[in-house]
């Protein structure tokens, strides 16, 4: 079963965390502007970390979501949400065209084989939104992570950085009209979380190294820089 390794991880006090204060950080400045009651298509649903977000909202939204693990898929639905199960590509064809306010991509836009693939997703994101539409990326920044980008996930194999983000949905039918990064859920006081990041990365990387013990991974990755961009179909 596609993922079971996320299925099966245990979800801590620092997970929690960013389920409560990242996810509506990172919706704000998509939703901005959007009409009552938006049409919002989720791939990558996962835990439903967004859907309960854009549930409590007022006014609420109408959520479709994608996501490939059939037992979260099969949650996400118990749940009461519309999920449909899909490895993006293809999108599932049930979904309607020129339709949807907003598209988000959480943590997914790095699982793409390469930038061919990539650019055939956002081609079909654009058809799916409507005129003035937008998509949100929040991804890791591969400046900052190095190694660990391919380390902390065996399907992240698309290279993604600020610059090259902005080229390729310019190149395939957006503009960016928000960008912003984030430290786990802080995206103020940069300069300090840079030297956190830093601290954490030497310290825990010289536990990992010289113990092999995989739980320290997630400390060391822990305030990494991850990029949200979001874009508006032109």
């Amino acid at each position: 079963m596609y993922y079971d390794f996320y299925l099966n991880r245990h979800v801590g006090r620092m997970a929690r965390m960013q389920a409560k204060y990242l996810v509506p950080a990172l919706a704000a400045p998509a939703l901005k502007g959007l009409p009552s009651n938006p049409r919002v298509l989720e791939i990558g649903a996962g835990r439903g970390d967004f859907a309960e977000y854009l549930k409590g909202i007022d006014g609420g939204v109408r959520y479709t979501g994608i996501e490939g693990n059939e037992a979260l898929c099969g949650r996400l639905a118990e749940r009461g949400f519309d999920v449909c199960r899909g490895i993006i590509p293809p999108f599932p064809e049930q979904l309607p065209k020129n339709e949807f306010d907003l598209v988000i991509m959480c943590h997914l836009f790095e699982h793409f084989r390469d930038w061919q693939e990539a650019a055939g997703v956002l081609g079909d994101i654009s058809a799916l939104l409507k005129q003035g539409g937008r998509l949100l990326l929040f991804h890791p920044d591969f400046m900052d992570w190095k190694a660990d980008y391919f380390d902390g996930d065996y399907s992240h194999s698309l290279i993604l950085t600020r610059n090259r983000v902005n080229n390729i949905v310019c190149d395939n039918g957006f503009k960016v009209i928000h960008a912003d990064s984030f430290r786990s859920f802080f995206r103020r006081a940069k300069p300090l979380f840079y030297l956190l990041s830093k601290f954490m990365d030497l310290f825990f990387g010289a536990l990992l190294g010289m113990t092999g013990n995989r739980k320290y991974f997630k400390p060391k990755i822990a305030f990494k820089r991850n990029l949200l961009t979001v874009c508006e179909k032109v």
